[in-house]
């Protein structure tokens, strides 16, 4: 069978979509609902960093864990903020393609310029139904997709070889590599050549990641760190080969390997506790920091520069 992309099938490409994108995780009170005052807070300062676009209620977002009220309510404040200033990508990784197309069609009505569409599951399927699933939502909703490929959470994994196939389906403009081989991305270019823009989804895989060729980082962020990521991130998009290049990225890097270590929203939810834009705890039953880890994550902050 053939799997080459086919190019009558690609006019519909979004070329513009690279880039930095900030994750943005979900504010929440003491009372443990969603913060709205927080979230304008956050989402408006982020944008004030020029990050290319936003990225909200996809898993690292906590978006699966909210109700369907707040995922409304999340939807609207950031899609009303983000509306002119920054690309809105919004997660729709529901369980059903009936629930993930009800979802993207509102995701559409706010401005979404993209669908972060991973494939969360509770039975096991094949690729043919994962393809089905994607196809079936382009067909549903005009808006390009960006697949997900979170191959440990979802336990389905888009290979290369798949990833190839799914070039089939026009609408997907874009492939955010989460599998934990941050080599898949240069095996996609190979067999893709640029008919997907590729985007590296760790912080500690950044400088690799450009390196092998990705158009564009998508990373969790809080105005703490903001201006470190997003310098590190011109950086690699002018020369990730280069010395400055190096320099930024391993200041950074006992961070961003405590991130993969202790969970990115954790420790960004912790960091931000030190700051006055505070986003909260994760929602039950994700675990938090414990106090042996807010110690080291503090060590780690002071020695990369962050708290003096």
């Amino acid at each position: 069978m053939d799997f080459s992309p086919k190019p009558a099938m690609l006019k519909q490409r979004d070329v513009n979509c690279e880039g930095l994108y900030c994750y943005l995780a979900t504010p929440f009170d003491a009372a443990g609902n969603v913060d709205e005052g927080v979230l304008d807070a956050y989402v408006s300062e982020m944008l004030t960093f020029g990050v290319d676009g936003v990225t909200c209620l996809a898993s690292t977002c906590e978006g699966p864990y909210l109700t369907g009220s707040e995922w409304n309510l999340v939807l609207q404040r950031v899609g009303k903020i983000a509306n002119g200033r920054a690309k809105l990508n919004v997660g729709v990784g529901a369980f059903s393609t009936r629930q993930t197309i009800e979802q993207a069609k509102k995701a559409r009505d706010v401005g979404a310029t993209s669908l972060m569409i991973e494939l969360p599951q509770y039975f096991s399927i094949e690729f043919e139904d994962a393809y089905r699933h994607y196809a079936t939502i382009a067909e549903e909703v005009d808006v390009p997709i960006r697949l997900y490929n979170l191959a440990v959470t979802t336990r389905f994994d888009f290979t290369p070889d798949r990833i190839r196939r799914m070039a089939e389906v026009a609408q997907i403009t874009s492939v955010k590599e989460a599998s934990g081989d941050v080599s898949r991305l240069g095996q996609i270019r190979a067999l893709c050549g640029d008919r997907f823009k590729l985007f590296c989804g760790f912080h500690f895989q950044g400088l690799e990641g450009m390196r092998l060729g990705a158009d564009g980082w998508e990373v969790m962020m809080h105005p703490l760190i903001a201006s470190q990521i997003t310098d590190l991130y011109r950086s690699l998009r002018e020369d990730p080969y280069s010395q400055a290049s190096a320099e930024k990225f391993n200041a950074l890097a006992p961070l961003f390997e405590f991130f993969r270590k202790k969970g990115v929203p954790q420790t960004i939810k912790e960091m931000s506790a030190r700051t006055d834009l505070p986003l909260g705890i994760m929602r039950q039953p994700i675990r938090v920091l414990t106090n042996s880890e807010k110690a080291e994550l503090n060590e780690v902050l002071i020695n990369c520069g962050i708290f003096g």
